[in-house]
Order: structure tokens, then sequence, then C-alpha cells
């Protein structure tokens, strides 16, 4: 009977020692010790009985950023009646990190089919759906969502968006408005708003929404930019370069931001800052817009006088577009730069030949180039 009474001594101390390590990974949990917890949580894991160890050390090999080894303790407990949904929230987390993203659906869709009233997961599956470049059902999970919890400010941010994207201005301002007056000191949700009326072409709301928003935040340069136009559009020259020259900071893509300034700077009537603005929408332009910076350009030289320079403006605006209007343009600035005649007369034959109708500009061409060949024609006869 004495080793009876040993026996069960040697197992109960053996079970007051397990609690006690397992109190112990739970405190060194909560004091951010992982890797002391984890060695616990791992030995008690061996024992493939004991889930809420295989659960704990998921979470600590989690929290250490071994996610390798979060997935294996995850996936071992995935089917457990009790602990599937945790072990479904973490493995959408980790694959969601890995950019895994047809795996973290996955996940995600075990939770909402699991919880179909939770709007969270239709919200993520949302998300997700985004981020695989599936707008469409993107949407249909998001208005679940919204559904099941109307007040809910992220899931009308993202709808809003994907209304803005697909010109539906007008759902997009009602929800965007219902968003405010749940909470009106939300910037993401202002700026969709700014943003829309932009889309509209309403600068005027534009500019009070954007308005209202400074000194809250630092724009991007998107915002910046959309703030520098809007306020081009309105008159507010100075506002407007004030704005457009900050969207240029550290800016990739800074063509229209040039394009813009340039516009600002001719109204300002500082044509020489106009000049090197769109000379740079030039330099870092694309083939989509170039026609329309070499044209504006063009005319500024024209102006300014600076002939040579704008006749290689309009041809490279004629290269891009080859809008007859440019031959017309290209003749009249030739006429006053070249000595030789016969350069302008080229251009306003090839003008007169082309399907532009402005009846002014055709009578002008004709004459004018009639003109030409008769001067050119005595010339030849006297020498």
């Amino acid at each position: 009977m004495k080793w009876m009474k040993t026996l069960l001594l040697v197992s109960i101390s053996a079970i007051v020692m397990g609690q006690n390590d397992i109190d112990q990974a739970k405190k060194w949990m909560l004091e951010q010790e992982y890797e002391k917890a984890l060695e616990l949580w791992e030995q008690c894991a061996q024992d493939t009985t004991q889930v809420k160890c295989i659960e704990q050390a998921g979470m600590a090999t989690y929290r250490l950023g071994l996610m390798s080894r979060a997935k294996e303790y995850f996936h071992k407990i995935e089917n457990h009646p009790s602990l599937y949904k945790t072990s479904a929230i973490q493995l959408s987390t980790i694959y969601e990190q890995q950019d895994n993203i047809p795996k973290a659906i996955k996940y995600n869709r075990k939770l909402r089919d699991s919880f179909p009233d939770n709007p969270i997961y239709h919200r993520k599956i949302g998300n997700l759906l985004m981020k695989a470049a599936l707008p469409k059902e993107a949407f249909l999970s998001y208005a679940e969502a919204l559904k099941l919890n109307p007040d809910d400010v992220l899931t009308i941010r993202s709808i809003s968006e994907l209304f803005i994207n697909n010109a539906q201005y007008v759902e997009a301002d009602s929800l965007l408005n219902h968003g405010l007056s749940i909470d009106s000191t939300n910037v993401g949700l202002s700026l969709l708003l700014a943003r829309n009326y932009y889309k509209q072409r309403m600068y005027d709301s534009t500019v009070v929404v954007m308005n209202g928003l400074r000194g809250t935040i630092d724009f991007s340069n998107y915002y910046n930019k959309m703030f520098g136009y809007a306020l081009l559009q309105i008159d507010s020259i100075d506002q407007s370069i004030y704005f457009l020259e900050k969207s240029l900071v550290n800016e990739g893509d800074p063509e229209y931001a040039h394009y813009y300034l340039g516009n600002a700077y001719e109204l300002k009537g500082d044509q020489e800052a106009a000049i090197f603005h769109l000379r740079k929408a030039v330099e870092t332009g694309t083939s989509q817009g170039l026609k329309t910076h070499y044209r504006n350009l063009a005319r500024i030289l024209y102006n300014e006088g600076k002939l040579r320079e704008a006749i290689d403006a309009y041809e490279w605006a004629y290269r891009y577009e080859e809008d007859p209007v440019l031959l017309f343009y290209l003749g009249r600035t030739s006429d006053t730069y070249y000595k030789d005649k016969s350069i302008a007369v080229r251009y306003y034959q090839r003008y007169i030949r082309s399907k532009h109708y402005n009846e002014e500009f055709k009578r002008y061409a004709k004459e004018r180039s009639g003109y030409l060949i008769e001067m050119q024609h005595q010339a030849s006869v006297k020498n």
C-alpha cells in the first residue's frame, strides 16, 4: 500500500507541475515573452490531445513571426469543434500577409458560412476580392456587410470608392454623406467626397471639402494635385500654384502637375514659368498627353515671340495628334519666322487640302498662300 501512496503523490506532483508550467506560459504571453512561452507550449503540444496548447503554440509562433510553424499548428486544430474559428481567423490572416489571397479567401469564407450574420467576414472577403482585382464580386460581399451593419464606415468607404470608380457619383454622394453623418471627423470619407465632386467637375464643392481638411492632415501628392487643379478652375491661381508645387515633392509621375502649373503660371502672367513647366510636362509625359502639352507650349512660345521653338512644338503636337488646324498655325508661324516663304506655303496648302472647317482660316490660308506664291514668282522673274 505504501508504494501506491508514493505513486499517487508522484502523479499529483506531475499534474501540479504541468499546471504551473501552463500558468507560467500564460504569464509570459501577457508579458510578450513569446520565446519563453513557446518552449512550454511546444512541450505540452507534443500530446496531440492538448489542443489548447497547440493553439497557444500557434499564437506564440505567429507573434514571433514564424509563420510556417504557426500555420502548422493552426492547421492541426482547424477542424476541432471548439477551435476551428480561432484557427480560421489566424490562417486567413497569415495567408493574407503572405499574399496568398485564394487561401485567405477560403478561410474567410469558412468563417462567413459558419457565422453568416457577422458582417466582418463579408467585409474581409470584399477586401480580399478587391486585392484579387474582382470588384464586382467584392461589391456583393460589401453590400451584404452593409446590409448587416448599415453604420460600418469601413464598408461605406469601400463601396463608395467602387461607386466612384464606376462613375456612380450620385450613389457615392448619398453613401458618403450617410457615413459622414455617423462620423463627421472621418478624413477618409471626406477625401472620397472631395474626389467624388472632383470627378463630376464640381470644383467649388471640391474646394469647400478640401479647405475643411486643411491643417488636419498632410495631403498626398494625388490630393495636392487634385486640390490645386480644382483651385485653378475657380481662378484661385496663387493657391492653385501652392498646392500643385507641393504635389511635385517626391512625385514619381509629375506630368500633369507640371501641365497644370503651366496653365496656372500662364494665367498669372508669368510666361517663363509657364514655358518651364510645360517643357517639364513634355519631358515626363506619355503619348496620351503629349499632344496637349506640345500644343499649349507652342501657343505660349508663339505669343512670346519665340517662333523657332514654337514651330518645333507645333510640329511635335501634329505628330501626336494630326489636327489639321496645327498645319494652319505652322503656316502662320513659318510665314513670320522664315525668309523662305515656300515653307509657309507648303503648310498653308496642306491645311487648305484638309477637312478642317474654319471658313476664316481657310480663306486666310488661300489668300496668303496665293500672295506668297505670286511674290515668289515675281522674285524669280526679276532674277
